[in-house]
């Protein structure tokens, strides 16, 4: 009695071992189309982050430069986040007192930085508050309109 329950026991355990086992080549391709298009989606964006960062480092377009400002910089950024999404540091302003005064809330410690100029001449200034980007909106740079 005793060798027929090990016996069944084993049979059970073989079966389900065999079976389990066996699945695995029919199992579902984890690399389905809708995580393929998300990832081209991402990869494009970074493409063309890329080739328009390029534009800016090399002609100073400031088509390029526009885009950066309105599709890749967001208020809460770092400093070094904003640097990498230019492609360059930025220049510390020291006196910076004239574009603190010129509206928004921005505190006296608050440091800023300038990027540029463009192919036309034109230079931005971003104003960042222990390193993070602050009164930022991409809108403000919609100048084409």
């Amino acid at each position: 009695m005793a060798n027929s329950r090990c016996l069944v026991t084993w049979m059970v355990c073989s079966i389900a071992v065999f079976a389990l086992s066996s699945g695995c080549e029919t199992m579902p391709d984890w690399e389905s189309n809708a995580a393929m298009s998300g990832r081209h989606r991402t990869e494009k964006k970074v493409d063309k982050a890329e080739a328009y960062r390029t534009r800016y480092l090399t002609k100073r377009d400031s088509k390029a430069l526009d885009w950066i400002l309105k599709n890749r910089l967001y208020s809460g950024m770092s400093r070094a986040t904003v640097a990498k999404e230019f492609g360059e540091d930025g220049q510390y302003q020291e006196s910076s007192k004239w574009l603190k005064a010129t509206g928004g809330t921005f505190r006296t410690t608050d440091e800023a930085y300038k990027w540029g100029p463009d192919e036309n001449g034109r230079s931005v200034y971003l104003i960042f508050r222990d390193d993070v980007l602050v009164n930022f909106d991409p809108k403000d740079f919609e100048l084409g309109k």
